[in-house]
C-alpha cells in the first residue's frame, strides 16, 4: 500500500511537496495501523531489533500523559480567548501524540536489516542510512552517554534518541547519504546505533565484510 502510493504521487509532485506527504503518510500509517502490522522479513536479510531494550516506550508514554494532560488544560484556557485557537492548539496536540506512537511503532517494525552486502540503519520511520559493507573502515564500542540537550556533530548520524546511548559506531571509509523526514538528506562519516542484541548483530557484520572481501578478492584473481 506504502509503495503503491509512492510510485503514483512522486512523478506527479515536487520532491519536497512529496516529501512531506510521505512523512504525514508515515505519522498515519504507524500510528494506526502500525499496531495490527509485523515486521516483514526477506531470506535474504538478518534483521535486529532496537526498540526493546531502548527508552523509546518510556518515552512515549511520559510524553503521551504529558501531551494529554496539557491538550486538556490549555484547551480550555485558550477557549476563554478563543474558540478557533483552542481547537488548533488541541489538533497540534493530537498530530503530536500521532507523531510519537507513529515512532515507536515504527521502530518495531523498521528493524536494522543486514544484507550480505550492505546494511541498513533505522531510527524509526524517522532517518534512515544505507551503507555499503565494503564501505565501512571499522565498528568501535562507544561509551557516550545519552544527553537530550547535547549538540550532535553534523557529520554523524545518531539513530537513536538523545537519551538513549549509542553502543557502537561505524565509522567509514567515505562519507554516506543520510535521509531523514520531510526529504531532509545530509552525508556523514560515521553512524552511531544500538541494539537489543548488539554482540550477534555486530559478529554478523564481520563476518559479512569478510566474505565480501574475499569475493572481491578472488574476482580480481
Amino acid at each position: 500500500m506504502k509503495f503503491i502510493s509512492s510510485m503514483l504521487l512522486k512523478p506527479k509532485l515536487n520532491s519536497f511537496i512529496f516529501e512531506t506527504f510521505l512523512t504525514e503518510f508515515n505519522v498515519f500509517y504507524y500510528s494506526i495501523i502500525g499496531w495490527f502490522k509485523q515486521p516483514n522479513v526477506n531470506d535474504s536479510e538478518k534483521t535486529y531489533s532496537y526498540h526493546k531494550t531502548s527508552q523509546l516506550k518510556t518515552f512515549v508514554i511520559v510524553f503521551s500523559i504529558i501531551i494529554l494532560l496539557e491538550g486538556i488544560l490549555f484547551h480550555y484556557l485558550i477557549q476563554l480567548w478563543s474558540d478557533v485557537a483552542a481547537w488548533v492548539f488541541t489538533a497540534l496536540n493530537i498530530y503530536a501524540l500521532l507523531y510519537i506512537i507513529g515512532l515507536y511503532n515504527s521502530a518495531k517494525l523498521l528493524p536494522h536489516r543486514l544484507f550480505l552486502d550492505h546494511l541498513i540503519i533505522h531510527f524509526g520511520f524517522q532517518s534512515s542510512i544505507k551503507l555499503n559493507l565494503s564501505d565501512i573502515d571499522c565498528i568501535k564500542a562507544v561509551e557516550e552517554k545519552g544527553d537530550i540537550w547535547g549538540d550532535k556533530p553534523k557529520d554523524k548520524y545518531h539513530s537513536v534518541l538523545n537519551v538513549d546511548s549509542p553502543q557502537y559506531e561505524i565509522f567509514l571509509k567515505e562519507p554516506s547519504l543520510m535521509k531523514s523526514s520531510y526529504g531532509k538528506k545530509k552525508y556523514v562519516k560515521s553512524v552511531l546505533f544500538r541494539a537489543d542484541n548488539p554482540t550477534k548483530m555486530l559478529e554478523k557484520i564481520n563476518n559479512n565484510i569478510k566474505c565480501t572481501s574475499n569475493e572481491a578478492e578472488t574476482r580480481e584473481f
